[in-house]
């Protein structure tokens, strides 16, 4: 590997980053973090830094081709090891290693799936029964939520948008000349880099009004920053859901794990939940889950729209039929006792 030319490329963390930066920022702060725990690791079980041992391990590659294969997996393992002893849960163990074989292969190194798979133990993610959230327990989030904050989540309740999604949504994506307000959600914005659509409660609507009075249709509706910046408002709503959580007592954990049965996702699993019970994978769909959107591109706007309206009573946070059903037969109670303290003597009538 002594010489060089003028055809190589930087086999550096920067070179590296030149060569992803047309993935999302996401991604590439993604693969930032993972390099991050790589180099740590090598630090600390090698005591040299990342540049020199992938250096000799790329100079064994090629001079003892089986030794550094037994050693390269040894090495892999090693960082496996590492980061679960480091308390990260078996789904980051994976999603950081993948990030490093990324890397890896990139800089020169032949990582394929079939010998991870032969070669490689990773964590068993335990599954756990999944907390099903009430409507008490987003009601109990929602009233103890500043005024913004709850119209951003009522929003996320009705769309089942990805955080980052919502946070990209300009007033101009909505479009508010059908029967449902349809929120247009550009490809450049999903995960899957395809566009879609999904529509918003009237409940939704009404409380965002006074939002989007205040909004240009160049603005984005939730948040100030930027689209450069959209991962440091994201990790700033996430903080503030950590505190509110803390703050209103549903902060309980699952058993023998460090995730909590209550996080800010719960809005976009209450959102599917709800709206596959209307239509089978309907709500996975209009969430943007890849799999399942095929079947509904066939779909009309206006045959979303009715699907969409038989799923919102279910959606609505604050106007549901129970809520509705609850008053008036407590009202009915309040009659028929009035009626019978009026037959028993007890007084004559009641005031209107």
């Amino acid at each position: 590997m002594e010489n060089t030319s003028y055809l190589d490329k930087s086999l550096t963390r920067d070179g590296y980053a030149e060569h992803i930066k047309n993935h999302s920022h996401s991604h590439q702060v993604n693969q930032r973090i993972a390099i991050d725990w790589f180099e740590k690791y090598l630090i600390g079980s090698y005591n040299k830094d990342m540049q020199t041992v992938l250096y000799d391990m790329m100079n064994q590659k090629i001079s003892e081709g089986v030794r550094h294969n037994t050693n390269l997996y040894s090495l892999l393992q090693g960082f496996i090891n590492y980061l679960s002893e480091n308390d990260l849960d078996p789904t980051t163990v994976r999603t950081n290693f993948n990030g490093v074989k990324k890397f890896l292969n990139w800089y020169g190194f032949e990582i394929f799936v079939e010998s991870v798979r032969a070669k490689l133990i990773f964590p068993v993610k335990i599954k756990l029964e999944r907390h099903a959230v009430t409507i008490e327990e987003i009601r109990t989030l929602l009233n103890n939520a500043s005024p913004k904050r709850r119209a951003w989540y009522i929003f996320l309740l009705a769309t089942g948008m990805r955080l980052q999604e919502t946070l990209k949504i300009r007033k101009r994506d909505l479009n508010f000349d059908l029967d449902r307000v349809c929120v247009e959600i550009p490809a450049r914005h999903t995960k899957t880099k395809t566009p879609r659509k999904t529509f918003l409660t009237q409940e939704c609507y009404e409380i965002i009004k006074p939002i989007l009075a205040k909004k240009k249709d160049d603005d984005h509706i939730f948040t100030h920053w930027d689209d450069d910046n959209i991962l440091k408002a994201k990790h700033s709503e996430e903080d503030y859901f950590y505190r509110l959580r803390e703050r209103v007592g549903l902060n309980e954990k699952y058993e023998d794990s460090c995730r909590h049965k209550i996080s800010i996702h719960i809005f976009r699993s209450w959102f599917v939940t709800k709206c596959n019970r209307v239509d089978s994978d309907f709500g996975n769909a209009l969430a943007g889950h890849d799999k399942y959107m095929k079947r509904y591109n066939r779909f009309t706007v206006p045959e979303l729209i009715a699907l969409y309206k038989k799923a919102e009573p279910e959606l609505q946070i604050f106007d549901r039929k129970e809520d509705h059903e609850y008053v008036s037969k407590l009202e009915e109670q309040v009659k028929e006792m009035q009626v019978a303290m009026i037959k028993a003597g007890i007084c004559k009538k009641f005031s209107q």
